[in-house]
């Protein structure tokens, strides 16, 4: 990725699952998948009224209301399970919020409403009912057996359409991060006790959307540098995903944090009603991003890697970086020692001999030839001839002419 111009690359892929960097993303999400599952099975979900129905009250009192007397009004109904509701109070403890469990018996309902409604009138005095609805259990069954079948064809439907727009590979891994990340959103809600409404199932299905978007992203590039740098056998797959990831990781940054910006801003300033909805968009979001590069993108390359073409390469390529360390590791020759035989002339140690009978050791890795050695080779100086007089005849001996 490119930071004001200057290019940063980050060894964020890796071809093997059980070492770095793979190890360390893997490690991390099923860490966080157990712990998600464990506060599922122990703690379960908060279902809102209207998956488990109930009845919803929500007034503003005259004066401050405090919720352990709301409750002990509550209690004083008898075993109807009124104990168990949800109280919350908001804008100076003026504003009621009470979430009851249903009552089946429509009389006994309507009492109990009655007198809850009175009491409170008498303790705190009721300004304004804001809101009151009754929901039936069938009514959560029903909404409940809908969203599970549609999450099922929203993901035959992305299955289909990412097998046809890349393959079918990418598609399986693509489906595995987003199950990645609607099991964690899931415990998140768990461990921190959230209500689960219909607004949180439609955060859900927006979440599923960016994650898969921007898991295509990646694989989208993956899939051109694929066509581009695969025929060359110069980098393996996990090779073209890490570069692949580099080249889309400023882009996934700057999109998730311009798109986190005014979620935070709903969860800080937002109503109850939004902040429900700000909290799943916050943890789909950053779940996504997370997921796309360091859970789908490893996935991919794994599998990718044991098809028989992209082995060949990594083979190939692992050839040809062991002959390169084999030849910056070899030592250099050394110089063949030379020794004189005993009719004054020298030999080369190495036993290498021309066909005329010449030792020709040493010739070829540029060492001196036979019979002299490095030492004893003369100076360029000392091979000029130096005359002996000087003069144009300097050198020469006139013959004498004899006299007949």
């Amino acid at each position: 990725m490119y930071i004001r111009g200057k290019e940063f690359k980050y060894n964020l892929i890796g071809s093997r699952p059980f070492s770095p960097p793979n190890i360390y993303w893997f490690a991390f999400s099923v860490t966080l998948i157990l712990i998600a599952v464990i506060s599922m099975a122990v703690l379960g979900l908060n279902w809102g009224i209207e998956f488990k129905g109930g009845y919803l009250i929500k007034l503003r009192a005259e004066r401050p209301v405090e919720v352990a007397e709301v409750r002990e009004i509550l209690g004083a109904q008898g075993e109807k399970g009124l104990e168990k509701s949800i109280i919350q109070v908001s804008e100076g403890n003026r504003v009621l919020t009470m979430r009851m469990p249903y009552i089946q018996d429509p009389q006994v309902r309507e009492e109990t409403m009655r007198a809850v409604k009175g009491a409170l009138e008498e303790k705190y005095g009721i300004e304004e009912i804001l809101q009151e609805e009754q929901v039936g259990s069938e009514w959560g069954r029903e909404v409940s057996r809908k969203a599970v079948i549609a999450l099922a064809v929203f993901l035959v439907v992305i299955l289909i359409y990412i097998t046809f727009r890349l393959e079918f590979k990418m598609a399986v891994t693509a489906i595995a991060a987003l199950i990645h990340d609607t099991v964690i959103t899931v415990g998140v809600y768990a461990l921190t006790r959230r209500q689960v409404t219909p607004v949180t199932v439609i955060a859900f299905l927006t979440i599923l959307g960016y994650s898969l978007y921007d898991t295509i992203v990646v694989f989208d590039r993956v899939e051109e540098n694929t066509n581009l740098m695969a025929r060359s056998g110069r980098l393996t797959y996990a090779g073209i995903v890490n570069e692949s990831v580099n080249q889309t990781l400023m882009r996934s940054i700057g999109t998730t944090l311009t798109t986190l910006l005014p979620i935070i801003t709903i969860l800080i300033f937002g109503g109850e009603t939004l902040k429900d909805f700000a909290f799943a968009l916050f943890m789909g979001v950053l779940l996504g991003v997370y997921s796309s590069i360091f859970v789908a993108s490893p996935l991919l390359t794994l599998w990718k890697e044991r098809e028989p073409r992209y082995a060949a390469v990594r083979e190939k390529l692992s050839q040809r970086g062991a002959r390169e360390a084999i030849l910056i590791t070899k030592p250099a020759a050394s110089s063949v020692p030379i020794r004189a035989n005993a009719g004054g002339k020298e030999a080369a140690s190495s036993g290498e001999r021309a066909p005329g009978g010449k030792a020709v050791a040493g010739a070829r890795e540029g060492r001196p030839p036979v019979g002299r050695t490095a030492a004893s080779k003369p100076s360029p100086s000392a091979q000029r001839k130096r005359p002996t007089t000087k003069g144009p005849g300097a050198g020469k001996k006139k013959k004498k002419k004899k006299r007949k």
